[in-house]
């Protein structure tokens, strides 16, 4: 398995690469004891201003795994065994819906790492959708959004 956890498959998983998606997609349905280093690995070569887009497309596919198998879902398990830093969890935890923000209890789970009003920004969907959610200090910026994800 540790083949597959390289930052080349990551990159490549950037760029669409449809190999390097099915092995993404296999370590973190078939081997959630991988998913936080893939989420490490994914956070680490991401585009700039692309983080959101690991929410996206693996937080919410592991939660709806989860749901599918009748399981429990460790969706936030796996994202704090990616031991990331707060900025980058944020910028991720910007990508899913705030439906799965409330399943997932991001409020409690985050209520020592994120201030109330980043807490709110997370969930304010029409606010930050389409842009880049940052943390800044004790608050937050929009940015625009990366043009990684116009390709």
């Amino acid at each position: 398995m540790e083949e597959v956890l390289t930052a080349t498959i990551a990159r490549a998983w950037w760029e669409r690469d449809h190999d390097a998606f099915d092995v993404v997609h296999d370590l973190t349905t078939y081997h959630s004891e991988a998913a936080g280093a893939v989420i490490r690995m994914l956070a680490e070569t991401a585009p700039d201003g692309a983080l959101s887009y690991i929410g996206v497309a693996i937080l919410e596919d592991l939660s709806m795994d989860a749901d599918y198998e009748d399981g429990p879902d460790t969706t936030l398990d796996r994202l704090f065994d990616a031991r990331l830093e707060p900025a980058v969890m944020f910028e991720i935890l910007a990508g899913p819906y705030p439906e799965f923000l409330e399943k997932w209890d991001v409020r409690e789970r985050f209520l020592d790492i994120f201030t109330a009003a980043q807490m709110d920004a997370l969930y304010d969907w029409p606010t930050h959708r389409d842009h880049r959610l940052v943390l800044d200090g004790e608050g937050f910026r929009i940015e625009e959004q990366s043009a990684w994800f116009d390709n």
